[in-house]
């Protein structure tokens, strides 16, 4: 299949009508690394005449010599100038084929699983919107959108219900539960942390272990411990700076490293070794936009005194002796 049409395909599935054959078609031609850069180089193609010409040029200059061998990094270095986020497209449109493969059965459930460095975006059948984080899965029985909505999930999703009084929206996670009839909500429950969180954007829901149950109204956040069965609710300024996943934002409040660690991990599919134990307890705040695991760990290392080196997918983390002394000074 030639260029053109593969970018009329594009077109069309972003438009909404391309069929279910053609999506098959383009998850293949995806597949063709040579026609990620066709694609790219259109859409750079079409930026507007009023860009000088000779800082295009040192722009896509710059986007060529930064592309490496390894798939991930790749990617996610074409995605922090692309147009359109390429990677959330590839995984929405496995979720679509694997939604269409089994919408039409009556019996078993529905499992949404989300490898680490990927994005899912998808429509439920009672037309609810959910987004699903890296290292997650989702799973929703047969009987859903008839007399109840119940959604298991391990690992983090979005979610914007739609309204059916007659249906609770209930999200359970390792005997922790989200009950909502109409809203817009975040649940954080990975099988490896101790901590379940939800942060609640619109509307109200009732959050609880079957013991004990809290209220959120919007722009409140709620923790609890998996083993010691506590929980506790705080305002937030800003509820939606939790999801700002879905956009592929990092947003950090006062976390330690070792936490940041494990987002980072399932974000690009990489995995950290603390060779100096002490940093796991480094806390950081700030909200970091989309760009490449190299460029955050260099933010790190110029805010923290911190060295690192890479081998293949292992990131080493160690002490900056020599910048030790100076970052003592500053904490005094």
């Amino acid at each position: 299949m030639d260029k053109n049409k593969n970018i009329k395909l594009l077109e069309q599935y972003f438009d909404g009508t391309i069929t279910k054959q053609e999506v098959m078609r383009l998850l293949e031609e995806l597949k063709n690394d040579e026609f990620e850069k066709e694609w790219m180089l259109d859409q750079w193609n079409q930026t507007p005449e009023m860009m000088n010409k000779g800082a295009q040029k040192q722009i896509l200059d710059k986007i060529k010599a930064e592309i490496v061998p390894a798939r991930t990094f790749k990617w996610k270095q074409w995605l922090s100038v692309a147009a359109v986020v390429l990677l959330v497209f590839t995984t929405s449109l496995s979720a679509f084929l694997l939604y269409e493969s089994q919408s039409n059965k009556t019996a078993g459930d529905m499992t949404v699983t989300v490898e680490k460095g990927q994005k899912v975006a998808l429509t439920l059948p009672d037309k609810s919107r959910v987004w699903v984080n890296s290292g997650s899965t989702m799973t929703y029985g047969s009987r859903f959108n008839s007399k109840e909505r119940i959604i298991q999930l391990n690992g983090e999703a979005y979610f914007e219900v739609a309204k059916n009084k007659n249906a609770p929206f209930i999200v359970q996670s390792q005997g922790f539960s989200v009950e909502a009839l109409g809203t817009a909500f975040d649940v954080k429950a990975y099988p490896d942390e101790n901590q379940i969180s939800t942060v609640l954007m619109e509307g109200k829901v009732v959050v609880g272990d079957g013991l004990n149950t809290i209220n959120l109204s919007p722009n409140q956040r709620v923790t609890y411990n998996r083993d010691t069965k506590n929980m506790q609710k705080s305002d937030v300024a800003d509820g939606l700076m939790y999801a700002d996943w879905r956009y592929n934002k990092l947003t950090f409040n006062a976390e330690t490293f070792e936490d940041i660690a494990s987002v980072l991990e399932r974000n690009y599919n990489v995995k950290f070794v603390f060779e100096a134990q002490s940093l796991k307890n480094y806390r950081y705040s700030g909200t970091i936009g989309n760009t490449s695991l190299e460029s955050l760990l260099q933010i790190f290392a110029m805010t923290s005194p911190i060295t690192y080196h890479m081998k293949d997918s292992v990131i080493y983390m160690n002490e900056n002796k020599k910048l030790m002394p100076y970052y003592k000074k500053v904490l005094k």
